[in-house]
C-alpha cells in the first residue's frame, strides 16, 4: 500500500487542523503537555516544514506556545487557541476562496493594517460573523504556504506569491456557487431584494461584473428583475439559495 500524498499546508482545511491540534494536545496531556510538529504532520499527511512553519505563526499570535529541547526539536502547547464556535457565525463552507482573498488584498490594499480582526470584519456579514480562530489558522496556513508574511505587529502582508494568487482568483470566471454563498452572506432573509453592490464588495469584483452573473441567473429563472431594475429572488433562486455553499475554500490544493 504506498503511503497517502503529501498535502499542501495551504490547502488543509482550517477545522481540520483545529481538530488535529486538540488531539495532538489531548494525546499528550498525561506527559509533558506539548507535542512536534511531526505528530500532527504525520495525522495531516502534511510535510513537517509546513506543519512548523504553521506552527511557529500560531505561536507568534499566541495561540501556541513553543520551547526548544537541547537538540533543537520545538515542542509545542496550546495556549490562546480557542475552540471553533459555529453557533451563530458563518458556515466556513459558505466562504469561498474568492471571497477571502478579496478582504485579505482588499484590506491590505486599502489600509496597510491587514490584522486578523480587520480581515474578520471584512468578512462578517449580515448572516453572521466569521470565527475569528478559523480565520487565523486560514491565514497561519497561507503564511506557511509562503502567500503571506506576519510581520513583528501582527499585521498581515501578501507576499510576491499571494499577490499573484489573489489577482488570479480575482480574475477567474465567478462560479454560481462563489455568487450564490456572497448572496446568502449579505442578504439571509429571502424576502429582501439583492443588493448587487454589496455582494460584487464582497466578492471583489466590479458592479458590471457582477450584472453579468445576475443576467444570466436572470434568464435561467432564479432571479427576477422589476421594471426599477430591483433583484429578487424567484422560487427557485430561493431553494438554491438555501443549498448556498462555495465549492470550499481548500478545494485548490494550491489553495
Amino acid at each position: 500500500m504506498s503511503p497517502a500524498p503529501v498535502r499542501p499546508v495551504g490547502a488543509i482545511d482550517p477545522a481540520e487542523l483545529h481538530r488535529v491540534l486538540l488531539w495532538a494536545h489531548n494525546q499528550a496531556a498525561g506527559a509533558s503537555g506539548g507535542f512536534t510538529a511531526q505528530r500532527a504532520a504525520d495525522r495531516l499527511h502534511a510535510s513537517v516544514a509546513g506543519i512548523t512553519a504553521a506552527f511557529d505563526v500560531l505561536a507568534t499570535l499566541e495561540l501556541l506556545t513553543s520551547q526548544r529541547t537541547r537538540h533543537g526539536l520545538s515542542i509545542y502547547y496550546r495556549a490562546g487557541l480557542d475552540d471553533l464556535t459555529p453557533a451563530g457565525c458563518r458556515p466556513p463552507a459558505r466562504i469561498s476562496r474568492r471571497e477571502l482573498w478579496a478582504a485579505v488584498a482588499g484590506v491590505w490594499r486599502s489600509t496597510g493594517d491587514a490584522t486578523t480582526q480587520t480581515i474578520a470584519v471584512a468578512l462578517d456579514a449580515p448572516a453572521g460573523p466569521v470565527d475569528r480562530t478559523w480565520l487565523a489558522l486560514r491565514l497561519a496556513t497561507w503564511t506557511a504556504a509562503e502567500l503571506l508574511a506576519l510581520t513583528d505587529g501582527h499585521r498581515w502582508t501578501l507576499t510576491r506569491a499571494g499577490l499573484a494568487r489573489a489577482e488570479q482568483v480575482r480574475t477567474a470566471r465567478l462560479t454560481d456557487g462563489e455568487a450564490w454563498a456572497a448572496i446568502a452572506a449579505e442578504q439571509p432573509h429571502p424576502d429582501r431584494p439583492i443588493n448587487p453592490d454589496a455582494v460584487a464588495r464582497r466578492l471583489g469584483i466590479t458592479l458590471p461584473r457582477f450584472d453579468e452573473w445576475t443576467d444570466q441567473a436572470v434568464r435561467a429563472g432564479a432571479l427576477s428583475r422589476a421594471k426599477g431594475g430591483a433583484l429578487a429572488l424567484t422560487i427557485a433562486g430561493r431553494l438554491l439559495l438555501l443549498g448556498a455553499a462555495a465549492a470550499p475554500e481548500t478545494s485548490d490544493p494550491r489553495s
